[in-house]
């Protein structure tokens, strides 16, 4: 259970990043150094960015399409069938 809630945590954690930064959306063509390089410079920029402005914009809209969606799956048999495709 340990390993699965850290798991939720880290896949959370990346969800909210992907949001923010348009670099960590795509696959990259980086060299592994070169992204783990950004992906620090990300959660650093995210950290400062939530501790200088406080509220959280982002975190905010992603929480709440978490929350949306676990109430979704909760109220529906779990099928593994596409209804509906929403451009981004």
């Amino acid at each position: 259970m340990k390993h699965s809630g850290a798991r939720n945590a880290i896949e959370r954690t990346f969800g909210v990043l992907k949001m923010r930064w348009a670099i960590l959306r795509d696959t990259s063509w980086f060299s592994p150094e070169v992204m783990t390089r950004i992906v620090n410079a990300c959660c650093l920029l995210h950290n400062f960015i939530k501790r200088e402005q406080g509220v959280d914009a982002f975190e905010r809209v992603y929480n709440s399409r978490h929350v949306e969606m676990e109430q979704a799956y909760a109220n529906e048999d779990v099928e593994d069938v596409i209804s509906f495709i929403q451009p981004s």
